[in-house]
């Protein structure tokens, strides 16, 4: 099953498979932005729906403050849900793609292609609006970071798949040829016809 699919689209699965699980785990963990006192006495970790804080060693968890959650916040917070649930999607429909030979056809790939451009540009504009929206004291932290890579990786699965789409595309444009040809079928030898005549 597996094997009669390309190399390329093989290689994509397993790029959007890495690209899910970091951005799954930029969703999920709580270093979006980061603020460190002197002496770090005082560590505030913010995260899209959680946040630490550290004061003197000891910490302590809880739901993102409000005084954090602006209206830009919750924008980054729709963006990045958004791309977190159509990864899954893309992610899904390349298995499917890959391990069943009936659904390896162009249009798949390139509605997946499409798919990938549109979730990497989503990713994109909400992690470049978070790093605006940030202030100082805070810094942005690695949890955007993992997002950051996620959606290169998402970009990267729609580029490896465009050799599919290449070669699909040539491949139904020799089916459609070879159906216009009509099987050539000889004319009788003149002395097979003469004697049946006979």
């Amino acid at each position: 099953m597996c094997g009669t699919a390309s190399g390329w689209a093989k290689v994509a699965l397993l790029v959007m498979l890495a690209a899910m699980c970091l951005h799954i785990a930029g969703w999920v963990t709580q270093s979006w932005m980061v603020y460190e006192g002197e002496g770090s006495v005082i560590l505030v970790t913010v995260g899209l729906w959680r946040q630490e804080a550290c004061f003197q060693g000891v910490c302590s968890e809880f739901e993102t403050d409000t005084l954090y959650v602006t209206v830009v916040f919750n924008v980054v917070r729709i963006l990045e849900t958004i791309v977190l649930c159509v990864a899954i999607i893309i992610t899904v429909l390349l298995a499917v793609y890959v391990f069943i030979p009936a659904v390896r056809l162009r249009a798949v790939a390139i509605a997946l292609v499409f798919l990938c451009v549109v979730t990497g540009l989503a990713s994109m504009i909400g992690f470049i609006i978070f790093m605006i929206d940030v202030v100082p004291p805070f810094v942005v932290a690695w949890s955007m970071g993992l997002t950051v890579i996620a959606f290169l990786l998402i970009w990267m699965t729609g580029v490896l798949l465009l050799p599919d789409i290449l070669r699909r595309s040539r491949e139904e444009t020799f089916e459609s040829r070879t159906d216009l040809v009509q099987p050539y079928t000889p004319p009788p030898h003149p002395r097979f016809s003469y004697k049946k005549g006979r």
